[in-house]
């Protein structure tokens, strides 16, 4: 009887145990399902307040964080949020600036669509990691103001570890991709109101993103990935004085290959040539280039982020160089000793170290508006090839070698043969540098288009049988030789008399200047032709090519002139 009464009693005990383990087990069912239940009626409001409170957190209140709508897909691992913007808080930051805190650049983005692919939720819940298969952002708008406040308001790069910015509380970020699409990016200044760069339909593919300190510190990694392909379809820029767009057009570039390639380039002159004449209180040239399907092989993109550029090459296969100047306004006062082209490249704020640049085919026209006739004579080099070697501002390379040179071949006024070959000495204090030339024959009259409208002066006949010189300048003065073959020269002098239109050969000074002249210089059985031996001071006010002209024009009236 006592057996069967324990038997009952552990029987009731039992039973009890199993009930109340039944009903611990039925709230945790409830408290599940409700937990569960909760989650997916308010999963995207917890997301957008954990959101919304991590941007205001990051950014001490600063930055509002919004956006449409918000689809999560836990077993899938998908999430997708529209017509995201991030914004300034405009109240705070007028505040600050009172302050004197206010920061350098602000930010607006606007994100019509994001989308992660395959993110592994629990392990982002419990090790406080993302790791997914593909991030992909659409058509982004990107605003950055430039305000000109705050301590570090010329600074480029963060202060802190980027990768610890973008971790937030997170140990690392893993994704087998990231693709970012038709993107656009504008800066502004906040106190003019203008736009500095536009960027348009860019794009940027990353494969095997890791972001966390071990992959900061992985110098085979660039934006935290293995390999990178961007490209854009325009980017532009105005220049500091707002008279010049520039513009590249069609950019793109792959990390296997390590190339760039551009298909165009441009420096546009936002003025026509009266008009930017009108413009500018005194004179300078008005430049309109224009390079196309341009080439950079094996570059550096590790070196780009320490403002360097680093390649073995750069091809540009066609290029065009229209400058234009009007002498009938003012002269600046300018002293521009130190300011040769090989001098201003070493100025620049970026370090260049390129082995070799190749213009394959080019043409260059320099046209300049007389004071005295009013008209233009234009000086125009066809078929340009050039190879500039040791491209570099970069004091360690220059210490290897301090000469950059300049082989050039082209047809002078599309007629003949002209080939020049530049020697630039780096970082020399006197600014010294060498140029040899030789043109090939030419009908003297075919230089009537310069002579006309520039002299004025008109070449009746004569005969140009070759040209050549050798000349070294510096800062201050230029110096070497020169030799002029040629035969049966003879000119005619231009006035124009008062009142009328065109100018006419008068025909006593074109007499007299006849006389005055050697009407050949030819080399005469074991007599060489005339070499003359030139010494040209510079004017400080004048740039490298004035001097060459100068210094080679002096030579020319030396060699034909009896006096």
């Amino acid at each position: 009887m006592k057996t069967i009464h324990t038997g009952f009693k552990k029987a009731r005990s039992a039973r009890k145990g199993r009930i109340i383990l039944s009903f611990f087990f039925f709230i945790l069912f409830l408290a599940i399902a409700g937990g569960v239940l909760y989650w997916q009626t308010h999963k995207k409001k917890i997301i957008r307040e954990k959101i919304e409170s991590a941007i205001r957190k990051k950014s001490g209140g600063f930055y509002t964080i919004k956006y449409e709508s918000l689809d999560l897909d836990e077993i899938t691992g998908f999430l997708s949020i529209t017509n995201l913007r991030l914004a300034y808080d405009t109240n705070q930051y007028k505040a600050l600036r009172a302050l004197h805190l206010a920061p350098s650049t602000l930010f607006n983005i606007e994100i019509p669509e994001i989308s992660i692919e395959g993110v592994k939720t629990p392990k982002a819940l419990i090790d406080k990691e993302i790791d997914g298969r593909k991030l992909s952002v659409r058509n982004p708008l990107i605003e950055i103001i430039y305000t000109g406040h705050g301590k570090d308001s010329l600074r480029k790069v963060p202060t802190r570890e980027i990768y610890q910015q973008i971790l937030g509380n997170l140990n690392q970020i893993r994704l087998d991709s990231v693709s970012i699409s038709g993107a656009r990016i504008i800066t502004r200044n906040q106190k003019t109101k203008q736009t500095g760069i536009e960027l348009n339909n860019a794009s940027l593919d990353l494969i095997d993103v890791k972001v966390d300190s071990v992959a900061n510190a992985d110098t085979s990694r660039l934006f935290y990935s293995r390999k990178q392909s961007i490209s854009f379809e325009t980017l532009s820029w105005l220049s500091a004085d707002r008279r010049y767009k520039f513009r590249a057009k069609n950019v793109s570039s792959n990390s296997i290959g390590k190339d760039v390639h551009i298909d165009e380039f441009v420096l546009d002159p936002l003025k026509g040539e009266q008009e930017f004449v009108n413009s500018i209180p005194t004179q300078e040239d008005r430049f309109d280039f224009r390079f196309n399907d341009i080439g950079l092989k094996n570059v550096n993109y590790f070196s780009l982020f320490d403002e360097e550029v680093i390649a073995d090459s750069i091809v540009i296969r066609s290029a065009t160089f229209n400058i234009y100047r009007d002498l009938n306004i003012p002269r600046d006062q300018k002293n521009r000793v130190g300011d040769y082209p090989h001098q201003a490249f070493q100025k620049l704020p970026v370090d260049i170290d390129v082995r070799k640049v190749v213009l394959a085919n080019a043409f260059i026209e320099y046209k300049e508006r007389n004071n005295i006739t009013k008209k233009a004579g234009k000086v125009q080099f066809y078929d340009v090839h050039a190879t500039i070697s040791n491209f570099t501002n970069k004091k360690e390379s220059i210490r290897k070698s301090n000469v950059m040179t300049l082989v050039s071949s082209s047809r002078f006024l599309n007629k003949t043969p002209f080939n020049v070959n530049w020697q630039f000495i780096l970082r020399d204090p006197d600014g010294r540098f060498g140029i040899k030339g030789n043109l090939g024959p030419i009908d003297a009259k075919d230089l009537n288009q310069l002579t006309e409208p520039m002299g004025p002066a008109r070449i009746e006949k004569g005969e140009i049988k070759g040209f050549s010189f050798d000349l070294n300048g510096s800062d201050h003065k230029m110096e070497g030789t020169m030799t002029l073959v040629y035969d049966n020269l003879k000119i005619a002098a231009l006035e124009k008399d008062r009142g009328a239109k065109e100018w006419d050969k008068k025909s006593l000074t074109s007499l007299f200047a006849n006389i005055l002249i050697k009407n050949s210089n030819l080399p005469n059985g074991d007599k060489e032709a005339r070499k003359s031996s030139i010494t040209y001071e510079r004017d400080p006010n004048r740039s490298i090519f004035n001097l060459v002209w100068k210094t080679i024009f002096k030579g020319i009236m030396e060699t034909v002139s009896k006096v």
